[in-house]
């Protein structure tokens, strides 16, 4: 049975946050400086995350007031925990309900209805190098894939929601359950528990297809860009403009200029990064010398990817391991 979230009182829909409480007295609008320092209303990372290592955390959403339209420099998974909590994206409505889930990539702009006492929303604030292990851990051919690797490619500019109305699903209750458990009480080694668990979530939501809702105004552009990014999360090491364009019925330079037409880069700029992530995670999460990361994500010249590592983090492989390490 998983725990009762309702033991701590950050969760119980009857305490009241202190800027709830300023709303109550008299505040009639969200105080932005609370969450982003720009002038565009981008909701900020580093506003909620306590150490600038860390890449996720949670927080409740703000009850009682509307909460304007904005996008965030994360992915957001909301979680209904009691009453019912509405967004609205392209004009729409969408309503949670307890259990159910709303995951938002970094470049969806939405707006939220004021919220009363009784309706409790979770924000689950997930920076998208995070991902990066979860996405070795599930299938990479299905939809929460694509909205992951769509997720980590910083080039997209391409918004993205997927609505999983999984409430009646005890395991997968018992999966956030626990992530939530797990993020507030942060026990020993709970980043990589944390990491399964979402895996596990994922995997669990993907085999109750029938209860997600997508956003159905795919572009051209956000169907293609999926198709080269998928195509580059498993052909990072050996993958080729002229491979991919043979694949899908493309000539080489057709092909060049939608991919930059879409996303404002190159395909080769795409496949270094996401050559750079792999050999990060893998700098990270094994013992493997630098050479043999570098052949493994395609650069037999290793002086090549150090230059390339270096100018992508602004640090050695060597020194990024380190920090990995502390």
């Amino acid at each position: 049975m998983y725990f009762d979230m309702y033991e701590n009182s950050f969760l119980d829909p009857a305490y009241i946050t202190p800027e709830e409480q300023q709303i109550l007295d008299g505040d009639i609008a969200v105080q932005k400086n609370l969450y982003t320092s720009k002038q565009d209303f981008v909701v900020e990372s580093n506003k909620f995350l306590e150490h600038s290592e860390d890449d996720i955390t949670l927080r409740r959403h703000t009850r009682f007031v509307d909460f304007p339209k904005h996008k965030h420099d994360y992915v957001e998974i909301f979680y209904c925990l009691s009453g019912s909590v509405t967004h609205v994206i392209n004009e729409e409505e969408i309503r949670l309900r307890p259990g159910e889930l709303l995951f938002m990539n970094q470049h969806i702009e939405h707006a939220v209805i004021a919220c009363g006492q009784e309706d409790l929303g979770i924000n689950i604030i997930i920076r998208p190098a995070y991902f990066q292990n979860i996405l070795t851990l599930i299938n990479k051919d299905n939809i929460l894939a694509d909205f992951i690797i769509n997720a980590l490619e910083s080039d997209s500019c391409v918004g993205q929601y997927l609505y999983f109305t999984v409430s009646d699903n005890p395991c997968i209750q018992n999966l956030i359950h626990n992530a939530v458990f797990l993020l507030l009480q942060q026990p020993q080694n709970w980043h990589k528990l944390s990491e399964h668990t979402f895996a596990l979530l994922f995997m669990h939501i993907l085999s109750n297809a029938e209860n997600i809702l997508l956003d159905q105004k795919d572009e051209q552009s956000n169907v293609l860009m999926v198709v080269v990014r998928r195509y580059l999360a498993e052909h990072y090491d050996t993958g080729t403009l002229h491979g991919l364009a043979a694949q899908i019925g493309y000539t080489p330079s057709s092909l060049s200029r939608m991919i930059k037409k879409y996303s404002g880069t190159t395909f080769k700029e795409i496949q270094t990064k996401q050559r750079m992530r792999v050999a990060m995670n893998q700098l990270s999460h094994t013992a493997l010398p630098v050479s043999e990361i570098a052949l493994s994500v395609g650069y037999e010249n290793q002086n090549f990817f150090y230059k390339q590592f270096k100018k992508m983090y602004d640090m050695t492989p060597n020194e990024a391991r380190l920090k990995s390490r502390q």
